[in-house]
């Protein structure tokens, strides 16, 4: 058995389509080699190679004329965070104007639709639905919370002493206004309801949910991107969330605060907080999965009725 011809040096390690390896001067009958995977008709990737998903998305954009990257695919490429079950899944969604035949092929789910202006962007190389479009499509996907941690991302923003400067990709007040105005889209009474309950701020879609749960149990209203501060007027902390009325602080505890180092370091910072006359409650992902919060929920009522809450404890 003779060794396969080598492919050029421009389209080792990646897909390609098949006018891209004609341009190249690669033969069909090579095209046809057993080193390389057919995922789609006229597109072909050597066996074993790992691509990230906007190297996937490239060759079937470039064989849909007039495609857009869209929904749940263009979710992925702003970093628009998803639930497991459509995170995971395979499917590019492609969308192309209403006029036009609608994109089908192997792999790839189509959609029909209009574009208003502004709804398409250039991002990674990729013409993919804007941040603000590709979340109202996804109010056609998601479940309520889902979509709320989503717009949640899009809205987030904040300038720390420690790490980047984070700068929202979509203000909040346009969100709430371009819901207003659309009519016959998809999941827009859902987007609507949405709307109301995004707030800037959060960094995960746990600590959405955690909020979520807490304001529908009937506790304050929640602060995010409090900064807690010591006598002289230095940040100590920004809690995830916060009560600052009642000087109660809650983190949400995710798999990286397990090592032994990050709980040196919660342990140091708990104590500080509570020299500042702070509780500080941490919260985990089992206490948040456990019965949509109500453990997490107990912990907070106890901690605010230790601090002159009048609230329910059950």
């Amino acid at each position: 058995m003779t060794n396969a011809q080598p492919l050029p040096e421009w389209l080792r390690g990646r897909s390609f389509t098949l006018g891209e390896s004609d341009e190249c001067g690669l033969s069909r009958r090579r095209a046809a080699g057993r080193d390389l995977h057919t995922p789609s008709r006229g597109i072909r990737v050597p066996w074993g190679v790992q691509q990230d998903l906007a190297d996937r998305v490239r060759p079937l954009l470039a064989l849909t004329p007039g495609g857009i990257a869209s929904h749940s695919t263009a979710a992925l490429l702003w970093g628009i965070p998803l639930p497991p079950w459509l995170a995971g899944s395979f499917d590019i969604h492609i969308s192309k104007a209403a006029s036009s035949d609608p994109p089908w092929r192997a792999g790839v789910t189509g959609h029909h639709t209009r574009f208003k202006p502004g709804e398409v962007a250039r991002h990674r190389g990729t013409d993919v639905t804007s941040p603000l479009r590709t979340w109202l499509d996804l109010a056609g996907m998601l479940e309520l919370d889902d979509l709320v941690a989503a717009g949640d991302f899009l809205v987030c923003e904040h300038d720390r002493i420690f790490g980047p400067k984070r700068a929202a990709l979509v203000e909040l007040v346009t969100l709430r206004q371009t819901v207003k105005l659309e009519f016959r889209r998809r999941g827009i009474v859902k987007a609507r309801e949405a709307a109301d309950l995004i707030r800037s701020g959060a960094d995960s879609p746990p600590e959405t949910r955690l909020r979520l749960a807490l304001e529908r149990a009937g506790i304050p209203p929640l602060v995010l991107n409090h900064v807690v501060k010591d006598a002289a007027g230095n940040h100590v902390s920004w809690p995830d969330l916060a009560l600052p009325e009642w000087k109660t602080a809650l983190e949400y505890d995710g798999e990286h605060h397990l090592g032994v180092k990050q709980q040196a370091t919660d342990d140091a910072r708990n104590r500080l907080m509570a020299s500042l006359g702070w509780t500080q409650l941490r919260i985990t992902k089992d206490m948040l999965d456990d019965n949509e919060g109500k453990a997490a929920i107990a912990l907070v009522r106890r901690a605010l009725h230790a601090r002159g809450w009048a609230g329910p404890l059950h």
